[in-house]
């Protein structure tokens, strides 16, 4: 049963795609466009201390739209796009402990703590299926719009990547030093600890301006993801969220 569910999950986005598709024919017009901007992610939760603390980092997103015009007031859009998301975490942070150094630490060391760089790097085809309501603003060529929807996440891959030089500390404080300094320069390739498929909700405001035959298209969204991303429940519960803010040139069709 959860091997049919998660194939249903799977297919959704693609059946209401094809709704969409279909719905063109009763449409009162179709744009199609491109977009291209900034993604601000967040990863959130946690609940261990090896995955509390992340704040933003910044990342790239783009793609490509089709909207659908119900009527004068009220569309539909779908989108594919590359979504850059993750988190990082700079300063004193746990880890886990590593496997060689168990025995000469007191016993149940978990976790032990040092001061560098961490990002984590999560990379999604996300495909957002979306209502919206605009405004024109009089003969101005100006629009403003409001939308929302769900959105699906397809996992592309995900990474870690560290950088700097610190002592080892049993506690976060750093009052109890180790005399261990170690490098923590890597890139570890995490794909296989994230989930390849989330779902979630994302909604924002923009404007568009006519110009020519096409439209310019500026997009402020939110979102929020329903699902947490580990694979393993004991490496943390964290969610994944972003602030995505982009530009885009669609033309009627």
């Amino acid at each position: 049963m959860k091997s049919h569910k998660s194939e249903f999950a799977v297919l959704l986005p693609f059946l209401i795609i094809f709704f969409l598709s279909q719905s063109a024919l009763f449409s009162q017009s179709v744009v199609i466009g491109v977009k291209g901007g900034l993604s601000i992610p967040d990863l959130s939760g946690g609940n261990t201390p090896v995955s509390e603390g992340y704040t933003s980092r910044l990342a790239p997103t783009y793609g490509a739209w089709i909207n659908y015009g119900l009527n004068q007031d009220w569309f539909l859009q779908a989108e594919l796009s590359f979504a850059g998301q993750g988190g990082k975490r700079n300063g004193m942070q746990a880890f886990p402990t590593p496997a060689q150094l168990a025995p000469y630490l007191p016993p149940n060391t978990n976790n032990l703590y040092a001061n560098y760089d961490n990002e984590t790097i999560i990379n999604y085809l996300e495909i957002p299926i979306l209502a919206g309501y605009s405004l024109k603003f009089g003969n101005s060529g100006f629009t403003g719009y409001a939308e929302a929807g769900p959105y699906f996440d397809f996992l592309l891959n995900a990474k870690t990547v560290t950088s700097g030089n610190s002592d080892l500390y049993l506690d976060q404080a750093g009052t109890m030093p180790l005399n261990m300094p170690q490098s923590f320069s890597s890139t570890t390739n995490n794909t296989s600890s994230v989930k390849t498929f989330n779902v979630g909700i994302t909604g924002g405001i923009g404007i568009k301006y006519d110009i020519g035959g096409g439209q310019i298209d500026l997009n402020v969204r939110g979102e929020y993801g329903f699902i947490p991303v580990e694979t393993d429940q004991s490496n943390g519960s964290n969610n994944t969220g972003a602030l995505y803010i982009t530009l885009g040139y669609g033309v009627a069709i």
